[in-house]
Protein backbone atom coordinates (compact mmCIF):
# COMPACT_ATOMS: atom_id res chain seq x y z
CA UNK A 1 0.00 0.00 0.00
CA UNK A 2 2.50 2.39 0.97
CA UNK A 3 4.53 1.80 -2.59
CA UNK A 4 1.41 2.83 -4.08
CA UNK A 5 0.99 5.75 -2.58
CA UNK A 6 4.36 6.58 -3.28
CA UNK A 7 3.77 6.02 -6.68
CA UNK A 8 0.84 7.96 -6.88
CA UNK A 9 2.87 10.83 -5.20
CA UNK A 10 5.45 10.57 -7.85
CA UNK A 11 2.98 11.40 -10.57
CA UNK A 12 1.54 13.78 -9.00
CA UNK A 13 4.91 15.79 -8.90
CA UNK A 14 5.99 14.21 -12.51
CA UNK A 15 2.65 16.28 -13.51
CA UNK A 16 2.70 19.34 -11.96
CA UNK A 17 6.22 19.28 -11.97
CA UNK A 18 6.53 19.33 -15.79
CA UNK A 19 3.90 22.13 -16.03
CA UNK A 20 5.53 24.53 -13.44
CA UNK A 21 9.20 24.30 -13.78
CA UNK A 22 11.74 24.07 -16.79
CA UNK A 23 11.06 27.09 -18.01
CA UNK A 24 13.29 30.00 -19.09
CA UNK A 25 13.85 32.80 -17.01
CA UNK A 26 16.82 34.81 -16.63
CA UNK A 27 19.36 32.26 -18.49
CA UNK A 28 22.30 33.27 -16.89
CA UNK A 29 21.51 33.28 -13.37
CA UNK A 30 22.74 30.17 -11.72
CA UNK A 31 19.49 29.30 -9.40
CA UNK A 32 17.25 30.22 -11.92
CA UNK A 33 19.15 27.16 -13.94
CA UNK A 34 19.71 25.17 -10.86
CA UNK A 35 14.86 25.20 -11.22
CA UNK A 36 15.21 24.32 -14.91
CA UNK A 37 17.58 21.68 -14.58
CA UNK A 38 15.74 19.78 -12.32
CA UNK A 39 18.07 19.13 -9.83
CA UNK A 40 15.22 20.04 -7.16
CA UNK A 41 13.92 17.15 -7.37
CA UNK A 42 17.40 15.38 -6.27
CA UNK A 43 16.83 17.29 -3.15
CA UNK A 44 12.77 16.45 -3.04
CA UNK A 45 13.62 12.98 -3.49
CA UNK A 46 16.12 13.50 -0.50
CA UNK A 47 13.81 14.74 1.46
CA UNK A 48 11.17 11.57 1.18
CA UNK A 49 13.58 9.14 1.67
CA UNK A 50 14.37 7.61 5.18
CA UNK A 51 16.77 10.71 5.76
CA UNK A 52 13.79 12.17 5.57
CA UNK A 53 9.74 12.03 6.12
CA UNK A 54 10.42 8.14 4.90
CA UNK A 55 7.72 8.35 2.56
CA UNK A 56 10.29 6.81 -0.09
CA UNK A 57 11.91 4.11 2.40
CA UNK A 58 14.66 1.36 1.56
CA UNK A 59 11.13 -1.20 1.06
CA UNK A 60 9.74 1.19 -0.98
CA UNK A 61 12.62 1.64 -3.25
CA UNK A 62 12.79 -2.12 -3.78
CA UNK A 63 9.23 -2.40 -4.69
CA UNK A 64 10.12 0.87 -7.58
CA UNK A 65 13.12 -0.93 -8.91
CA UNK A 66 11.54 -1.37 -12.11
CA UNK A 67 10.58 1.73 -12.19
CA UNK A 68 14.35 2.97 -11.68
CA UNK A 69 15.42 0.58 -14.47
CA UNK A 70 12.91 2.10 -17.06
CA UNK A 71 13.90 5.43 -16.25
CA UNK A 72 17.66 4.55 -17.35
CA UNK A 73 16.26 2.67 -20.53
CA UNK A 74 14.27 5.74 -21.03
CA UNK A 75 16.71 8.21 -21.20
CA UNK A 76 19.23 6.14 -22.82
CA UNK A 77 17.12 5.56 -25.38
CA UNK A 78 16.56 8.45 -25.62
CA UNK A 79 20.26 9.46 -26.48
CA UNK A 80 20.81 7.02 -28.45
CA UNK A 81 17.64 8.33 -30.61
CA UNK A 82 19.29 11.68 -31.53
CA UNK A 83 22.84 10.04 -32.55
CA UNK A 84 20.86 9.52 -36.12
CA UNK A 85 24.43 9.38 -38.71
CA UNK A 86 22.99 10.75 -41.49
CA UNK A 87 22.70 14.45 -39.24
CA UNK A 88 26.14 13.09 -37.58
CA UNK A 89 27.72 12.83 -40.89
CA UNK A 90 26.78 16.40 -41.71
CA UNK A 91 29.43 17.54 -39.29
CA UNK A 92 33.71 17.69 -40.19
CA UNK A 93 34.81 14.68 -39.11
CA UNK A 94 37.24 17.01 -37.25
CA UNK A 95 34.13 18.05 -34.54
CA UNK A 96 33.96 14.45 -33.76
CA UNK A 97 37.72 13.84 -33.73
CA UNK A 98 37.95 16.60 -31.52
CA UNK A 99 34.42 15.34 -28.99
CA UNK A 100 36.65 11.75 -28.63
CA UNK A 101 40.20 13.54 -27.80
CA UNK A 102 38.68 15.85 -25.11
CA UNK A 103 36.61 12.83 -23.40
CA UNK A 104 39.95 10.73 -23.93
CA UNK A 105 42.08 13.37 -21.73
CA UNK A 106 39.64 13.89 -19.40
CA UNK A 107 38.90 10.33 -18.21
CA UNK A 108 42.94 10.28 -18.30
CA UNK A 109 43.48 13.41 -16.40
CA UNK A 110 41.15 12.48 -13.81
CA UNK A 111 41.43 8.40 -13.39
CA UNK A 112 44.96 9.26 -13.11
CA UNK A 113 44.74 11.91 -10.52
CA UNK A 114 42.12 10.81 -8.54
CA UNK A 115 43.33 7.42 -7.97
CA UNK A 116 46.70 9.07 -6.01
CA UNK A 117 44.16 11.14 -3.87
CA UNK A 118 42.25 7.93 -3.07
CA UNK A 119 45.10 6.03 -2.22
CA UNK A 120 46.17 8.77 0.39
CA UNK A 121 42.38 9.36 1.67
CA UNK A 122 41.40 5.78 1.63
CA UNK A 123 44.48 3.76 2.63
CA UNK A 124 42.71 0.60 3.81
CA UNK A 125 40.72 0.15 1.47
CA UNK A 126 41.64 -2.37 -2.09
CA UNK A 127 43.78 -0.72 -4.49
CA UNK A 128 41.47 -2.40 -6.93
CA UNK A 129 37.87 -0.63 -5.80
CA UNK A 130 40.06 2.81 -5.55
CA UNK A 131 41.43 2.50 -9.06
CA UNK A 132 37.29 1.24 -10.17
CA UNK A 133 36.22 4.82 -8.57
CA UNK A 134 38.79 6.95 -10.14
CA UNK A 135 37.77 5.53 -13.67
CA UNK A 136 34.36 6.00 -13.11
CA UNK A 137 35.00 9.60 -11.71
CA UNK A 138 36.86 10.00 -14.65
CA UNK A 139 33.84 8.62 -17.60
CA UNK A 140 31.28 10.59 -15.28
CA UNK A 141 33.13 14.08 -15.56
CA UNK A 142 33.45 13.66 -19.36
CA UNK A 143 29.90 13.28 -19.76
CA UNK A 144 28.14 16.83 -20.96
CA UNK A 145 24.70 18.23 -22.13
CA UNK A 146 23.26 20.63 -24.19
CA UNK A 147 20.78 21.26 -21.35
CA UNK A 148 22.70 24.69 -20.53
CA UNK A 149 23.33 25.64 -24.15
CA UNK A 150 19.31 25.19 -24.85
CA UNK A 151 18.20 27.19 -21.91
CA UNK A 152 20.60 29.98 -22.58
CA UNK A 153 20.08 30.61 -26.23
CA UNK A 154 17.49 33.07 -26.43
CA UNK A 155 20.09 35.60 -24.32
CA UNK A 156 23.22 34.14 -27.11
CA UNK A 157 22.95 37.08 -30.25
CA UNK A 158 25.53 36.33 -32.41
CA UNK A 159 25.80 32.34 -32.85
CA UNK A 160 28.88 31.37 -34.88
CA UNK A 161 31.43 28.81 -35.18
CA UNK A 162 31.80 28.40 -31.31
CA UNK A 163 28.64 28.09 -30.11
CA UNK A 164 27.38 25.57 -33.33
CA UNK A 165 30.65 23.62 -32.16
CA UNK A 166 29.73 23.46 -28.63
CA UNK A 167 26.04 22.50 -29.34
CA UNK A 168 27.77 19.76 -31.50
CA UNK A 169 30.12 18.29 -29.07
CA UNK A 170 27.91 18.26 -25.51
CA UNK A 171 25.25 16.36 -27.96
CA UNK A 172 27.62 13.44 -28.57
CA UNK A 173 29.97 13.62 -25.18
CA UNK A 174 27.57 11.17 -23.68
CA UNK A 175 28.60 8.67 -26.09
CA UNK A 176 31.99 8.17 -25.14
CA UNK A 177 31.51 8.14 -21.47
CA UNK A 178 28.56 5.71 -21.57
CA UNK A 179 30.64 3.85 -23.80
CA UNK A 180 33.10 3.35 -21.64
CA UNK A 181 30.84 2.32 -18.62
CA UNK A 182 30.11 -0.58 -20.43
CA UNK A 183 33.84 -1.20 -21.34
CA UNK A 184 34.42 -1.02 -17.58
CA UNK A 185 31.24 -3.13 -16.23
CA UNK A 186 32.18 -5.96 -18.81
CA UNK A 187 35.22 -6.57 -18.39
CA UNK A 188 34.84 -5.18 -14.08
CA UNK A 189 31.63 -7.14 -13.95
CA UNK A 190 30.22 -8.56 -10.49
CA UNK A 191 30.47 -10.77 -9.61
CA UNK A 192 34.37 -10.80 -10.81
CA UNK A 193 35.66 -13.18 -12.87
CA UNK A 194 38.48 -15.25 -11.53
CA UNK A 195 39.86 -16.58 -14.71
CA UNK A 196 39.69 -15.76 -18.94
CA UNK A 197 38.42 -12.36 -17.90
CA UNK A 198 39.28 -10.94 -21.43
CA UNK A 199 37.06 -14.16 -23.11
CA UNK A 200 33.96 -13.47 -20.41
CA UNK A 201 34.29 -10.17 -20.85
CA UNK A 202 34.64 -9.90 -24.50
CA UNK A 203 31.82 -12.35 -24.48
CA UNK A 204 29.39 -9.54 -22.43
CA UNK A 205 30.33 -6.47 -24.20
CA UNK A 206 29.23 -8.41 -27.40
CA UNK A 207 25.90 -9.43 -25.87
CA UNK A 208 25.81 -5.64 -24.75
CA UNK A 209 25.92 -4.74 -28.28
CA UNK A 210 24.25 -7.34 -30.34
CA UNK A 211 20.73 -7.91 -27.96
CA UNK A 212 19.94 -4.01 -28.20
CA UNK A 213 20.69 -4.13 -32.05
CA UNK A 214 18.88 -7.17 -33.35
CA UNK A 215 15.75 -6.18 -30.91
CA UNK A 216 16.09 -2.68 -32.62
CA UNK A 217 15.94 -4.10 -36.34
CA UNK A 218 12.54 -6.69 -34.91
CA UNK A 219 11.19 -3.96 -33.52
CA UNK A 220 11.00 -1.91 -36.83
CA UNK A 221 10.74 -4.76 -38.96
CA UNK A 222 7.58 -5.81 -36.90
CA UNK A 223 6.30 -1.90 -37.49
CA UNK A 224 6.63 -1.18 -40.92
CA UNK A 225 3.56 -1.70 -41.60
CA UNK A 226 1.53 1.81 -40.60
CA UNK A 227 1.23 2.47 -37.23
CA UNK A 228 -0.19 5.27 -35.08
CA UNK A 229 2.49 7.22 -33.56
CA UNK A 230 0.68 6.87 -30.18
CA UNK A 231 0.59 3.52 -30.19
CA UNK A 232 4.09 3.25 -31.14
CA UNK A 233 4.97 5.27 -28.14
CA UNK A 234 3.22 2.21 -26.05
CA UNK A 235 5.15 -0.33 -28.02
CA UNK A 236 8.56 1.53 -27.82
CA UNK A 237 7.60 2.45 -23.95
CA UNK A 238 7.88 -1.82 -23.55
CA UNK A 239 10.84 -2.59 -25.80
CA UNK A 240 12.81 -0.52 -23.36
CA UNK A 241 10.91 -1.72 -20.65
CA UNK A 242 11.94 -4.97 -21.18
CA UNK A 243 15.31 -4.03 -22.36
CA UNK A 244 16.61 -2.35 -19.54
CA UNK A 245 14.86 -5.10 -17.20
CA UNK A 246 17.10 -7.71 -19.31
CA UNK A 247 20.77 -5.72 -19.02
CA UNK A 248 19.67 -5.19 -15.28
CA UNK A 249 18.95 -9.23 -14.46
CA UNK A 250 22.63 -9.38 -16.16
CA UNK A 251 24.24 -6.85 -14.01
CA UNK A 252 24.81 -4.56 -17.12
CA UNK A 253 23.88 -1.16 -17.46
CA UNK A 254 20.59 -0.28 -18.91
CA UNK A 255 21.39 3.21 -19.64
CA UNK A 256 24.02 1.67 -22.55
CA UNK A 257 21.98 -0.83 -23.75
CA UNK A 258 19.16 1.29 -23.82
CA UNK A 259 21.12 3.91 -25.93
CA UNK A 260 22.22 1.61 -28.03
CA UNK A 261 18.56 0.32 -28.82
CA UNK A 262 17.63 3.87 -29.61
CA UNK A 263 21.02 4.59 -31.80
CA UNK A 264 19.77 1.03 -33.94
CA UNK A 265 16.02 1.93 -34.18
CA UNK A 266 16.75 5.67 -34.85
CA UNK A 267 18.73 4.83 -37.90
CA UNK A 268 16.69 2.04 -39.49
CA UNK A 269 13.21 4.23 -39.16
CA UNK A 270 12.31 6.23 -41.59
CA UNK A 271 9.52 8.81 -39.00
CA UNK A 272 12.34 10.27 -36.69
CA UNK A 273 10.65 13.34 -37.18
CA UNK A 274 7.24 12.44 -36.32
CA UNK A 275 8.75 9.99 -33.32
CA UNK A 276 10.90 12.35 -31.54
CA UNK A 277 8.18 15.04 -30.47
CA UNK A 278 6.43 11.96 -28.69
CA UNK A 279 9.24 10.53 -27.10
CA UNK A 280 10.11 14.33 -25.92
CA UNK A 281 6.74 15.07 -24.34
CA UNK A 282 7.09 12.39 -22.00
CA UNK A 283 10.96 13.47 -21.06
CA UNK A 284 10.45 15.50 -18.90
CA UNK A 285 7.69 13.49 -16.82
CA UNK A 286 9.85 11.05 -16.25
CA UNK A 287 12.50 12.94 -15.64
CA UNK A 288 11.58 14.54 -12.52
CA UNK A 289 10.34 10.87 -11.29
CA UNK A 290 13.74 9.24 -12.03
CA UNK A 291 15.35 12.63 -10.36
CA UNK A 292 13.36 12.10 -7.30
CA UNK A 293 14.09 8.19 -7.34
CA UNK A 294 17.85 8.92 -7.57
CA UNK A 295 17.44 11.68 -4.55
CA UNK A 296 15.79 8.25 -2.45
CA UNK A 297 18.84 6.51 -3.39
CA UNK A 298 21.02 8.80 -2.57
CA UNK A 299 22.52 7.90 0.98
CA UNK A 300 23.95 11.12 1.87
CA UNK A 301 27.00 12.11 3.56
CA UNK A 302 29.71 14.50 3.68
CA UNK A 303 32.95 15.28 5.30
CA UNK A 304 36.09 16.82 4.93
CA UNK A 305 36.92 13.66 2.18
CA UNK A 306 34.25 14.01 0.27
CA UNK A 307 34.75 17.77 0.56
CA UNK A 308 38.39 17.07 -0.84
CA UNK A 309 37.60 14.61 -3.39
CA UNK A 310 34.68 17.61 -4.72
CA UNK A 311 36.98 20.12 -4.74
CA UNK A 312 39.92 18.60 -6.55
CA UNK A 313 37.09 16.83 -9.11
CA UNK A 314 35.66 19.91 -9.98
CA UNK A 315 39.40 21.96 -10.70
CA UNK A 316 40.52 18.93 -12.98
CA UNK A 317 37.24 19.30 -15.08
CA UNK A 318 38.35 23.25 -15.33
CA UNK A 319 41.79 21.64 -16.33
CA UNK A 320 40.99 19.06 -18.42
CA UNK A 321 38.14 21.41 -20.34
CA UNK A 322 40.58 24.02 -20.90
CA UNK A 323 43.85 23.50 -21.08
CA UNK A 324 44.62 21.28 -23.87
CA UNK A 325 41.77 22.84 -26.42
CA UNK A 326 44.39 25.24 -28.07
CA UNK A 327 47.34 21.77 -28.90
CA UNK A 328 43.57 20.02 -29.92
CA UNK A 329 42.76 22.85 -32.64
CA UNK A 330 45.96 22.81 -34.07
CA UNK A 331 46.50 19.38 -34.45
CA UNK A 332 42.53 19.04 -36.28
CA UNK A 333 43.62 22.44 -38.26
CA UNK A 334 40.49 23.91 -37.00
CA UNK A 335 40.16 26.84 -39.34
CA UNK A 336 39.62 29.19 -36.42
CA UNK A 337 41.52 29.16 -33.19
CA UNK A 338 40.03 26.77 -30.28
CA UNK A 339 41.42 29.52 -27.09
CA UNK A 340 41.34 27.76 -23.72
CA UNK A 341 38.10 30.10 -22.80
CA UNK A 342 36.08 27.59 -24.92
CA UNK A 343 36.56 24.92 -22.88
CA UNK A 344 34.10 26.67 -20.41
CA UNK A 345 31.40 25.72 -22.08
CA UNK A 346 31.99 22.24 -21.35
CA UNK A 347 31.20 22.58 -17.45
CA UNK A 348 26.99 21.54 -16.97
CA UNK A 349 26.78 17.56 -16.71
CA UNK A 350 22.75 17.55 -16.85
CA UNK A 351 20.81 14.43 -16.65
CA UNK A 352 23.59 11.99 -19.14
CA UNK A 353 25.65 12.08 -15.98
CA UNK A 354 22.77 11.84 -13.37
CA UNK A 355 21.66 8.80 -15.12
CA UNK A 356 25.11 7.41 -15.44
CA UNK A 357 25.65 7.77 -11.75
CA UNK A 358 22.94 5.91 -10.45
CA UNK A 359 24.05 3.41 -12.96
CA UNK A 360 26.99 2.56 -11.41
CA UNK A 361 25.84 2.52 -8.25
CA UNK A 362 23.26 -0.50 -9.49
CA UNK A 363 26.46 -1.73 -11.05
CA UNK A 364 28.68 -1.87 -8.12
CA UNK A 365 27.53 -2.29 -4.15
CA UNK A 366 30.46 -1.66 -2.64
CA UNK A 367 30.82 0.20 0.19
CA UNK A 368 32.69 3.36 -1.29
CA UNK A 369 29.96 3.00 -3.70
CA UNK A 370 28.15 5.80 -2.01
CA UNK A 371 31.07 8.01 -1.49
CA UNK A 372 30.85 7.96 -4.99
CA UNK A 373 27.61 9.12 -5.38
CA UNK A 374 28.09 11.79 -2.91
CA UNK A 375 30.57 12.84 -4.44
CA UNK A 376 29.65 13.05 -8.24
CA UNK A 377 26.42 14.54 -7.26
CA UNK A 378 27.63 17.28 -4.80
CA UNK A 379 29.90 17.83 -7.87
CA UNK A 380 27.10 18.13 -10.50
CA UNK A 381 25.16 20.39 -8.25
CA UNK A 382 28.48 22.59 -8.23
CA UNK A 383 29.19 22.50 -12.01
CA UNK A 384 24.84 23.32 -12.54
CA UNK A 385 25.15 26.46 -10.56
CA UNK A 386 28.68 28.13 -11.94
CA UNK A 387 28.39 26.60 -15.54
CA UNK A 388 25.52 29.46 -16.40
CA UNK A 389 28.24 32.41 -15.45
CA UNK A 390 31.26 30.37 -17.17
CA UNK A 391 29.34 30.45 -19.98
CA UNK A 392 28.58 33.81 -20.20
CA UNK A 393 32.13 35.05 -19.89
CA UNK A 394 33.03 32.17 -22.98
CA UNK A 395 30.79 32.07 -25.81
CA UNK A 396 29.58 35.74 -25.38
CA UNK A 397 32.68 36.52 -25.76
CA UNK A 398 34.50 34.30 -28.42
CA UNK A 399 31.66 34.54 -30.95
CA UNK A 400 30.96 38.67 -30.55
CA UNK A 401 35.12 39.04 -30.99
CA UNK A 402 35.14 36.30 -33.87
Amino acid sequence: MKAIFALGLLVLVAFLGSRFFFKRKKAFLPLSYFFFSGLVYVFLGLALSEKGLNILSSEVLEGLNPLISLGLGWIGFLFGFQLELKYIRKFPQKYISLSFLQSLFLIILVSISLFVLLRFLYPSQPVFLLYGMAVGLGLFISLNSPSLLNYASPLIPVKGDYYHLARFLVSVSGFWGVGGMALVSSFWHFPFFVDNVIRKGLILLLASLLFPFIIGYVFHFLTLRKTSEKDLLVYLLGLVFFTSGVAAYFNLPSLFVCMVLGLTYSNLTRIQEKIYPLLLSTEKPFYIIFLILIGALWDFSFDYKIAILVIFLFVLRMIGSTLPMRFFGKILRFSFPLPSLFGFCFLSSGGIAIAFIISWKLIYQFPLTDVFVSVALITTVVSELLSPLVLKSAILRLDSEK
